[in-house]
């Protein structure tokens, strides 16, 4: 990398080992972003690639998202009450649930919103369920 045009300065001796980098790290640090600061990725992409560096761009959030096979694959809910459609990141398995389901969750439910049909199914009764509610419980 130092034989890259202006990286020559990042040629020292004490970097030559991960020891004497490690010890300078900020100063090794800010000197690489002064190098890089004048490049686009593109052109650094270019450069690493022509000296058979190995390099690759870092994507921000948005734009890992963006990427067709990402966008593919992530999956989505959307409540339906309010409409709000939520993105979740891909999962490392597609599971055939998912598949069958074309990613596509069920939102998940609101603070109690089950509890009627939760209690009912172990034998409280609606008066009982009010109750509980109305005492805070539930």
């Amino acid at each position: 990398m130092t034989q890259l045009p202006g990286f020559e300065k990042l040629a020292r001796p004490e970097y030559e080992k991960n020891k004497g980098r490690i010890a300078d790290v900020r100063n090794l640090n800010d000197m690489i972003n002064a190098c890089t600061r004048t490049k686009t990725t593109a052109e650094m992409i270019e450069m690493c690639n022509k000296a058979t560096i190995a390099i690759s761009r870092v994507n921000t959030v948005e734009e890992v998202i963006e990427d067709e096979y990402v966008k593919n694959a992530m999956l989505t809910s959307r409540d339906p009450r309010t409409g709000t459609q939520i993105w979740m990141a891909p999962p490392p398995f597609m599971t055939p649930f998912l598949k069958e389901s074309n990613r596509q969750m069920t939102f998940p439910p609101r603070f109690g919103e089950h509890n009627a049909e939760v209690y009912g199914s172990i034998g409280y009764s609606q008066e009982e369920i009010a109750g509980l509610k109305k005492k805070g419980i539930i």
